[in-house]
């Protein structure tokens, strides 16, 4: 794939046309005298995103705001045949080859263009996750060689590895064991929030010790069920009975009464009188000393006065007891009839039981047997997903087993001393290489890969180690026929002069040569400080790469002709 001419509808719009191999250039000048303008803004990122716009990225809120109305083209060849793209601002508009297409199709056609080699089995290889290696267009694409913004770690180098052509399903697979191992605890994680399972957990009790424990106690209350007879009518029969109870409990309480008053008159009757005849006639002589004796005349008359007081006692405690009695028998024999009616009701219930109790025993039966099975279910999941976990750990260790020798093999030396070389001509004597060890950590990542220059730390010679590796997937990739390379002068902003102008005077020796495109914005500072590195013939040869030269002091000449943004 090359890129031939980015265009738009607007006469404003300053075209870039392609060098067919080797350099082109686009140039921010802040303007002729240096005072009246800047060279930021004027268009030279802004290029690069409007190719990722023609060739289907997500659109550019700022771009679809301003000008949604103005449609970008961008003529490009595909193994030797011409192919147009057109894109309006909003993304309303889109055709290909100047016919109307939709967003989805066109990703679909640019994957079966043949510009990647797409393999079905390798997750996220898209040609929009491959081409943004060959075009960084954010500045979050230029940190780091090896992993692009919106970018996972194992994306990063999947895609890496594919297009250094390593050994790629072995990186697959490692993911997908270990995004299955997460399935499979979400999976019994996901069993906690099951009532429950969370209620027995809240409990500090053991799944298979409640299993067990179900086991027995399921079969337990079967048998009680069985063996349950119902009486429809207990309730009724139970609240008589205890009426009766009550009855029963009353006339007892009146029998205990009389008893205790039929016990006061026995002893009551069984104490003599207080003062007998002889004590009573002693009294009366001792008192003859004191009354006078006519006083004292009438003994005879008081003691028959006394001993009729004794008899009238007895005769009404008598009476009192005889009355008690008869009271005490109609009681007692209340009591028996009561009693006999509430033995025979309590008779009529034995081994019977209500049927609330009976259905309560039924429903206690249906949730021990929920309960059963939904742990059942736990338990059999548990053993199935850990059996799982066994087999697949088993797989990633044989695989952690392959992915060591593989890397023992040292299978990207040469891409390695390639690299090397492009960095020893930017930065002479400085160690640099890549390199690829297995990772056997609990993680997504198959292997560690480095793309290393020592020193950098710096922001140079960091930009320097994501142009050269860039450099590398162009020239000695593998799974792809992009034939086009863009760096932003993002790239480039803080590189010392001297390896600025190594590797143009690298890229212009050999890039015409392997008919590769190698596309580069650069402001006029970082783009005439590198002459004085340059011999005359390069100088000469990087002046004339220049396709566009874009100003900021006034709009028009800035890449779309018309202020944009602030």
């Amino acid at each position: 794939m090359k890129l031939i001419e980015l265009a738009a509808n607007q006469r404003s719009f300053k075209t870039i046309r392609f060098n067919p191999t080797g350099l082109t250039l686009i140039v921010g000048d802040s303007s002729h005298d240096r005072k009246d303008g800047s060279s930021n803004g004027v268009g030279k990122t802004l290029a690069l995103k409007l190719v990722h716009h023609c060739l289907g990225a997500t659109l550019d809120s700022k771009l679809k705001t301003a000008i949604p109305e103005w449609v970008f083209s961008l003529e490009f060849s595909i193994n030797g045949t011409d192919h147009l793209i057109e894109r309006s601002a909003d993304g309303k508009k889109l055709a290909l080859d100047e016919r109307t297409i939709q967003p989805k199709k066109l990703l679909e056609w640019l994957n079966a263009s043949g510009v990647f080699r797409l393999d079905q089995e390798l997750p996220g290889l898209s040609f929009r996750s491959l081409i943004t290696r060959f075009g960084r267009r954010s500045l979050k694409d230029c940190v780091d060689p090896i992993v692009t913004s919106r970018e996972t770690d194992f994306d990063g180098l999947l895609r890496s590895l594919y297009l250094l052509g390593a050994e790629c399903q072995l990186v697959a697979d490692k993911k997908s064991h270990k995004n299955r191992i997460d399935e499979l605890k979400r999976n019994l994680k996901s069993w906690s929030t099951d009532h429950v399972l969370r209620d027995m957990f809240r409990a500090g009790n053991q799944p298979k010790v409640r299993a067990d424990w179900l086991d027995k106690e399921i079969p337990r209350l079967k048998a009680d069920l069985a063996r349950f007879r119902v009486a429809e009518d207990y309730r009724a029969v139970e609240l008589e009975s205890g009426e009766l109870t009550s009855e029963l409990r009353e006339i007892e309480k009146q029998l205990a009464v009389l008893k205790f008053q039929i016990d006061g008159i026995d002893k009551a009757l069984a104490n003599q009188p207080d003062i007998g005849a002889n004590e009573l006639l002693e009294l009366y002589a001792g008192l003859q000393n004191v009354f006078k004796p006519e006083m004292l005349a009438h003994f005879e008359a008081v003691e028959e006065f006394h001993k009729s007081l004794s008899s009238n006692r007895k005769a009404r405690l008598e009476a009192d007891k005889i009355r008690f009695d008869s009271r005490m028998r109609g009681l007692e024999s209340e009591h028996k009839r009561v009693g006999a009616k509430r033995d025979q009701l309590l008779a009529t219930l034995q081994g019977k039981k209500a049927l609330d109790e009976y259905a309560a025993l039924a429903q206690q039966l249906v949730r021990y047997e929920g309960e059963r099975e939904k742990l059942g279910e736990f338990l059999d999941l548990v053993h199935k997903l850990k059996e799982q976990e066994r087999t697949i750990k088993e797989r990633m260790i044989e695989d952690d087993r392959k992915a060591a020798d593989y890397a023992d093999t040292t299978p990207l030396q040469a891409a390695s001393c390639y690299f090397s070389e492009l960095a020893e001509q930017l930065y002479p004597k400085t160690p640099a290489g890549i390199l690829l060890e297995a990772n056997d950590g609990n993680n997504q990542l198959r292997y560690n890969l480095s793309v290393n220059i020592e020193g950098d730390e710096s922001d140079g010679i960091n930009a320097a180690r994501v142009v050269c590796f860039d450099w590398e997937l162009l020239l000695n990739g593998a799974n792809h026929n992009c034939g086009f390379l863009w760096h932003d002068n993002r790239l480039f902003a803080h590189m010392d002069p001297k390896p600025r102008g190594a590797w143009f005077a690298h890229v212009m020796a050999t890039a015409a040569q392997n008919s590769k495109q190698y596309v580069a914005s650069l402001n006029t500072e970082n783009y005439e400080a590198m002459k004085e590195y340059l011999v005359d013939a390069e100088w000469d040869q990087l002046r004339s790469s220049v396709s566009v030269t874009l100003r900021g002091d006034r709009p028009e000449n800035k890449l779309l002709g018309v202020q944009f943004g602030k």
